[in-house]
């Protein structure tokens, strides 16, 4: 796949690279603090969880292109993943999850953002002590049941949907902490806005849309569309973070496994 025009300069190229990096790094902002560990919202969910898939995906913002990539792997009782996106051959997004499951589903325990010019960040799931720490000087968080990390979320939303595949359907509802790096973390409140046909390379799905009620204006707004014949696998992925008006999309180009 072609990642950006023939007629782009060494320099257009970098300058743009440098913008969807910003723009990704916004995304994984977190902001807000910590919910504590009685958070009315959080719920356990039963789950479904995917067997071993690997999903390519042509990624853009505004008219900034190039490929994505989501490696879900499990093994026995445990699991790695990845997700990792790329433009003019720079990884901009490099972040990964491993760990188990448990009663809640997908239960990470380390969760890494790579990134270009600086050091790893990372964030550890201490489920003995029923916490969280978190690389540089963050303090600790409580480790509330069904937590999950910026890539773990993927699979336990479609684990939660292959349970029950009700809450995908509109007015459907699935609530789940999401963690960072950065030592915060944000509940997270799925809604489900009913189904959609949409044009992807791969040729043209039928999903049901789920997108995140918003509790903050400088929320992330996600928006994920999963396509019901494959267990509920994520086929595109939306983020965007004000005041950016051209969101992060990412839509399914291939899939194996």
């Amino acid at each position: 796949m072609s990642l950006l025009p023939s007629n782009f300069s060494r320099r257009r190229i970098a300058l743009c690279a440098a913008v969807l990096l910003a723009s990704v790094a916004a995304s994984a902002a977190e902001p807000g603090a910590a919910p504590p560990a009685g958070d009315a919202d959080a719920q356990v969910y039963p789950t479904r969880i995917a067997r071993s898939f690997t999903v390519l995906y042509q990624m853009q913002r505004g008219g900034i292109r190039g490929s994505g990539e989501f490696a879900w792997k499990r093994t026995g009782d445990a699991y790695e993943a990845h997700l990792k996106g790329t433009v003019a051959g720079l990884a901009l997004i490099n972040w990964a999850s491993r760990g188990g499951f448990d009663a809640a589903g997908v239960a990470p325990e380390r969760y890494v953002e790579k990134r270009l010019t600086k050091s790893a960040r990372e964030a550890t799931f201490v489920r003995s002590e029923s916490r969280i720490d978190f690389s540089g000087s963050a303090p600790d968080i409580p480790l509330v049941p069904g937590a999950q990390d910026r890539v773990s979320w993927l699979v336990q939303l479609q684990a939660i949907l292959a349970a029950d595949p009700a809450k995908a359907k509109t007015g459907g509802r699935i609530v789940m902490p999401v963690v960072g790096v950065r030592g915060r973390a944000e509940t997270w409140i799925f809604e489900a806005t009913g189904a959609e046909s949409i044009r992807t390379p791969a040729g043209t799905l039928r999903t049901q849309k789920l997108t995140r009620a918003l509790r903050k204006p400088d929320d992330t707004r996600a928006e994920v569309w999963v396509e019901p014949a494959r267990q509920f696998l994520p086929v595109r992925i939306r983020l965007t973070l004000p005041p950016f008006d051209a969101p992060l999309d990412m839509t399914l180009a291939d899939v194996s496994g």
